[in-house]
């Protein structure tokens, strides 16, 4: 049997691991934000989709010259389906030991505290690892960007085929069910579910499934998750031919999103991408203020978005980083899913079976039309 490459790709983390506690001067570091679990691990790490809780949390012992050694603390529920699915192997690629806590008890007792400890979520006197943790994991390794662009393709062909069999009678909700069900039969759970239908595209931004029909037009928008690294992907289906006048606010919106794909190369600041991108609304005819009525996107990874990017934001676009762009205008919305990489930036959310337009020499998805 081949080997997991997430578990080779484990040196590497832990490599980097060792050199953050060395920077912090700790010997331990406690890992509880799920993000940062999923990175470490490239594993599901939790029950409920809805919670920001982990089921498990991760010591990494760091301290002299040898391996570290890794503590998963978890409870007796979760212990053996971790063991048996998501973790498995683990044990044989590094010194691992587990500590499983009655289902009725907290694991916080059994983290370890004192002045050589930081931890993602500290508490009390507790050093942070907060900031050093983010930034690991805002810079995929090769193994990661190889499995993200992996997840993206499946959520580009899951979106594909809910788009070819949603009606105009389907409900929001029915949608929401096929494109739940071609994510899922692809290994993707379904973290973001939005449709919009006809009636809302203009007004509503996050539209949530709703019980009416779709209508002529119906925008399909999810996150697929797997191994820890999300895709994003926003489709938009037209019963019958759109107007030219609509089509092409459109297309002046593919330009929009050029404006944000061009700018984020290695060595970027994200809050100057962000200003191109929202500067380029007005230039595109739009409102100049458009960009108020809807976040832009931004660092994506192993969240939907880490956080919605502003002109303030002062992260710095690395070889590895990933965002995910979101304009929209005029009933009209266009996303992806981008690594920033040395050649530039590269969209990841295709699909040989959507149609497409040429937007600044890159094939940008169209409005399928049936």
């Amino acid at each position: 049997m081949a080997a997991d490459p997430r578990r080779a790709d484990l040196g590497e983390k832990l490599v980097a691991l060792r050199d953050l506690a060395t920077r912090l001067d700790v010997d331990t570091l406690v890992l509880r934000e799920p993000a940062n679990l999923t990175w470490l691990l490239g594993a599901r790490v939790n029950v409920p989709q809805t919670l920001d809780t982990a089921c498990l949390d991760v010591v990494v012992h760091l301290a002299g010259e040898g391996d570290p050694r890794l503590v998963v603390v978890t409870n007796a529920i979760e212990a053996p389906r971790l063991r048996d699915t998501e973790l498995a192997g683990l044990d044989g690629t590094v010194d691992v030991a587990w500590e499983v806590v009655p289902w009725w008890e907290g694991r916080d007792a059994r983290l370890p505290t004192g002045d050589r400890v930081a931890a993602d979520r500290p508490a009390g006197e507790l050093r942070s690892a907060a900031d050093g943790l983010a930034a690991l994991r805002r810079r995929l390794t090769s193994v990661q960007q190889a499995t993200m662009a992996e997840v993206c393709r499946d959520a580009a062909a899951a979106a594909t085929a809910a788009a070819r069999v949603v009606e105009p009678t389907s409900t929001g909700y029915a949608a929401a069910g096929v494109l739940a069900r071609e994510l899922l039969d692809r290994g993707l759970d379904p973290v973001v579910l939005l449709i919009g239908g006809a009636p809302h595209l203009e007004a509503h931004r996050h539209p949530l499934p709703l019980a009416e029909p779709v209508g002529e037009r119906v925008l399909l928008v999810a996150c697929g998750r797997r191994q820890g690294l999300v895709a994003s992907v926003s489709r938009i289906v037209s019963f019958g031919e759109v107007p030219a006048a609509e089509r092409g606010a459109y297309e002046r919106l593919l330009r929009v999103e050029q404006t944000f794909l061009d700018a984020s190369v290695v060595g970027a600041r994200l809050g100057d991408v962000a200003a191109a991108g929202c500067a380029a609304y007005a230039e595109q005819g739009f409102a100049a203020d458009e960009w108020h009525r809807h976040h832009q996107g931004g660092l994506s990874g192993f969240v939907p978005r880490e956080f919605p990017a502003h002109r303030d934001s002062d992260v710095v676009l690395e070889d590895g980083s990933v965002v995910a762009w979101n304009p929209s205008a005029a009933g009209w919305k266009v996303e992806d899913t981008t690594l920033v990489l040395a050649g530039g930036p590269r969209p990841l959310v295709a699909d040989k079976d959507w149609p497409t337009l040429d937007v600044g020499g890159r094939r940008r998805p169209d409005v399928l039309v049936r």
